[in-house]
């Protein structure tokens, strides 16, 4: 008849009581060592996994907490807060037709001095000194250039038409001479012909439509450099000579 339950075990023996204790004892002494001087193996200054150590933790937190040289240093000594970060300054689109600057006429409405009527005046007018440089006001690629008076028996005239994409077009003449040619791509402030006159006329159109050309532009008015100087005051009236005196008489 087969046994069903577990299988009994003998009576404990004293030599299994004796060959035990030994291990028992290195157990114990082990589990001790590890809870009383976990790093009693290690060497000084090494970790063997890859934590940072506590001195190393402890400079980093100091980093982040005080923050880096170049941010103690406060802001730039120009006074330019935007001097850190270059990349987001915003790059002006267009600029003067001309080096030198002075509005002679603006766009809109204004009242003829000849008819006393209103008309409609399209552009801004720039006061210019002949063959003065004309600059183009923004990147953009030369369209055509076309005669203003083909039929002026005086030195022939032109006005330049140039495309700056998206639908903007500038135009500005009169002009003497073109240093361009149809097709030809130019960059903005480039020399791009000669003034004709006293006068150079911009206008600027969206889709066809003219506009204000300030608008486009968006820039500092920068005046003719002789208007900068402040002028000498008038010299004093000479004293006034006194009256003459009465003859004797007779």
């Amino acid at each position: 008849m087969s046994q069903t339950g577990p299988p009994r075990l003998g009576p404990l023996r004293a030599t299994d009581l004796v060959s035990r204790k030994p291990a028992v004892g290195a157990h114990a002494g082990l589990v001790a060592c590890l809870l009383l001087a976990p790093t009693g193996c290690q060497r000084d200054g090494e970790s063997t996994d890859a934590s940072p150590r506590a001195d190393q933790s402890t400079l980093a937190s100091d980093r982040l907490a005080t923050g880096s040289a170049d941010d103690r240093a406060g802001p730039d000594p120009s006074g330019d807060p935007f001097a850190s970060i270059e990349p987001l300054r915003a790059r002006p689109w267009a600029t003067w037709p001309l080096e030198n600057i002075d509005l002679a006429g603006y766009d809109g409405w204004r009242i003829d001095p000849v008819h006393g009527g209103f008309e409609l005046e399209h552009g801004v007018v720039f006061a210019s000194d002949p063959d003065a440089f004309v600059l183009a006001i923004a990147d953009a690629r030369v369209v055509e250039i076309t005669p203003i008076d083909p039929s002026s028996a005086a030195q022939p005239e032109f006005e330049l038409h140039l495309d700056h994409g998206q639908g903007i077009e500038s135009h500005v003449g009169p002009v003497s001479d073109t240093l361009v040619h149809a097709g030809l791509p130019v960059t903005r402030g480039a020399a791009i012909a000669l003034a004709a006159g006293r006068s150079l006329r911009l206008r600027v159109t969206v889709d066809g439509l003219d506009i204000d050309p300030l608008l486009a532009l968006r820039q500092p008015l920068h005046r003719w450099p002789g208007q900068l100087r402040r002028l000498p005051a008038p010299p004093a009236a000479p004293p006034a000579a006194p009256p003459a005196a009465p003859p004797p008489p007779g």
